[in-house]
């Protein structure tokens, strides 16, 4: 059965591709661009491409069931939101969560899913979205904070530029074993591990690119530092990987040097477990979290967007204060 789609005034000049997913938004942009590349979704009878522009008189045709391709999950939760205008939105995002899809599907549940649910509610009386949720950068599986969204394609277009010049300030905390009392500057090229998939190392060789990490102490406990890092380069697990090279790897980072979990007996003295019960970890991710990001808006503003820290890494940071405080304070 065919399915005849008229253009919206307010949405001439769209690209085809981009209407598509305001209709299917939780199909994936690359599916519905081989429809219409294989002539199953044409413009007006005549096959298009994906790009063009959509013009008043246009209607798009569509000759294939959209009911059996494969949509991208709701997610159980509702995203954080710390900022919105109508070019962005930031949300705190939670551990445990991938930004996108799992290739593998390992991770059903994802931040893709939980943005278009958003995204859902509120769509338009004509039953397109108001807007398209479109994810500007990343963070991993086991990072919390600041992760932020285009919601136009005249935004997704000037954020990039920005990501892509370097100019957007990513600020992220950090908690680490060992007592940093100085910063520093790590700049050390990374690439694949060719040894360990989905591993990063350090290469001194064209092969490695290159990967600067500017870091601060914040506060220093016995045995730990909260660490401001500052990554000037966009690099898979930059920030995990310079820090586990100068021997001091995220206090929970099984991948790179640091434990796969930390317990309240490891830092209290005298702790006795519960008569039967075995003891819950305080934190068993890793221990960073994506503290801050600046960025200048389409119209020249400075947005400072800032994720307060999540319940795991409060409760951490308070149990750090009772039964791990040092007398040093962080040098400069």
């Amino acid at each position: 059965m065919s399915e005849y789609l008229e253009v919206p005034e307010d949405l001439v000049g769209t690209p085809l591709d981009e209407f598509l997913c305001l209709k299917w938004p939780r199909i994936s942009k690359g599916k519905l661009r081989d429809l219409v590349r294989g002539g199953e979704i044409t413009v007006g009878g005549t096959q298009a491409l994906p790009s063009y522009r959509l013009r008043f008189s246009d209607v798009v045709l569509v000759d294939t069931d959209m009911t059996a391709l494969k949509e991208v999950a709701p997610a159980p939760f509702a995203p954080k939101v710390i900022f919105e205008d109508e070019n962005l939105i930031a949300i705190n995002k939670p551990a445990g969560f991938p930004v996108e899809p799992s290739r593998w599907g390992e991770h059903p549940v994802n931040l893709t899913g939980a943005m278009l649910d958003w995204a859902e509610s509120r769509k338009r009386p004509d039953g397109l979205l108001a807007s398209r949720p479109r994810a500007l950068h990343r963070l991993d599986l086991g990072t919390s904070g600041v992760l932020l969204y285009a919601l136009s394609l005249e935004g997704e277009q000037h954020y990039r530029a920005l990501f892509d010049q370097r100019k957007v300030e990513k600020v992220y905390h950090a908690i680490v074993l060992g007592e940093v009392h100085n910063a520093g500057v790590i700049d050390s090229p990374l690439a694949p591990d060719p040894r360990q998939g989905g591993r990063m190392r350090i290469v001194q060789s064209p092969a490695g690119k290159e990967s600067i990490t500017e870091y601060a102490p914040v506060k220093i406990f016995r045995g730990f530092t909260l660490l401001e890092c500052r990554p000037r380069t966009g690099r898979t697990h930059q920030i995990r990987v310079h820090m586990a090279s100068i021997g001091h790897p995220l206090i929970v980072d099984p991948r790179y040097g640091g434990r796969d979990r930390i317990l309240l007996s490891e830092l209290k003295p005298g702790y006795k477990p519960k008569k039967g019960q075995a003891e819950r970890p305080l934190l068993e991710r890793l221990s960073l979290h994506a503290k801050r990001v600046e960025i200048v808006s389409p119209d020249g503003e400075t947005l400072r967007i800032e994720a307060d820290y999540p319940k795991d890494l409060r409760v951490l940071l308070s149990k750090m204060e009772k039964w791990r405080r040092a007398t040093q304070t962080p040098s400069g």
